[in-house]
């Protein structure tokens, strides 16, 4: 009780080896273009097919603008397209960094709307259109006052 007890190994020291640093030269990879990022998104895609033919679908017409050196944007033109492609763009990103050499690289995604013309579908709004086409219409209603529209 209370005395050291002596481990039965035996550790032994080597003197330091002094070998030159070795020095990283930084990979110069090619300025990331249009073309280039096209390129790089369809080998991503090819890839893509095997293990995740919907998201591959998806992602086949999207348009790609790039916005800096090292950052783009995926364009899309809704929220459910960008919540089904979030879950995937740290795999997206890893292979299109690999491919394209530029380990910086990143995305995100924009949701542009398209814009569709609506259409009337109740009879107050068959009516606004109608008075808008014709504003004579008006008076008719002043004059007829019980015709229903």
């Amino acid at each position: 009780m209370g005395h050291l007890r002596r481990v039965g190994s035996v550790s032994i020291k080597s003197a330091p080896v002094n070998l030159p640093p070795v020095q990283e030269q930084p990979q110069v990879a090619p300025p990331l273009d249009e073309a280039r990022l096209h390129e790089c998104w369809n080998a991503m895609l090819e890839a893509m097919k095997g293990k995740l033919p919907k998201l591959a679908d998806l992602l086949k017409d999207r348009e790609l603008r790039l916005d800096e050196e090292d950052m783009f944007t995926i364009i899309v033109s809704n929220s459910y397209i960008e919540s089904e492609i979030k879950p995937y763009l740290i795999r997206m990103l890893t292979f299109l960094r690999s491919k394209s050499g530029r380990p910086n690289l990143n995305c995100k995604t924009e949701v542009v709307y398209e814009e569709k013309e609506a259409k009337a579908y109740t009879p107050r709004d068959k009516y606004d259109v109608m008075q808008q086409a014709n504003p004579v219409l008006e008076t008719f209603r002043i004059i007829f006052p019980e015709v229903d529209y």
